[in-house]
């Protein structure tokens, strides 16, 4: 099974569900799908944080950001966000991705939409527990 997980609002609000899914028997490939930025400084920062969540996976992959990357995206009807958001979806059907794992709904939405063979498991994080 090839997975994808986003990490802000889903690795970080269930790190250790998430490295225990990472080796998990039975799962081939993990990637990391992220809309963090794509520098070098966020790369290498994301790929230490990843490290201390105990993540293993197969590739990181940050959105690029700029024109060219939302003219990838082949539905002219999406607002230029959506686009930009497009690219998971696009890395998820290269990568032959089965199961991804996503906190937001514009995203899920356009799995939903246009990857409906990919399983879109929402993650949601667990409501601040009040003080007493």
């Amino acid at each position: 099974m090839n997975l994808a997980f986003d990490i802000d609002d889903t690795i970080t609000a269930k790190p250790e569900l998430f490295a225990a899914l990472s080796g998990a028997a039975g799962v081939q490939t993990v990637l990391i799908v992220s809309s963090r930025g794509n520098s070098e400084e966020s790369r290498r920062l994301t790929l230490v944080e990843l490290e201390a969540y105990g993540i293993r996976h197969h590739g990181l992959h940050l959105l690029e950001d700029g024109p060219e990357a939302r003219n990838r995206c082949p539905h002219p009807d999406l607002d230029w966000y959506q686009k930009y958001l497009w690219q998971k979806v696009e890395i998820c059907l290269r990568e032959k991705i089965d199961v991804v794992f996503e906190d937001d709904e514009k995203v899920i939405d356009l799995f939903r939409r246009f990857a409906p063979k990919i399983r879109v498991m929402p993650v949601h994080r667990a409501p601040p527990v009040p003080n007493s």
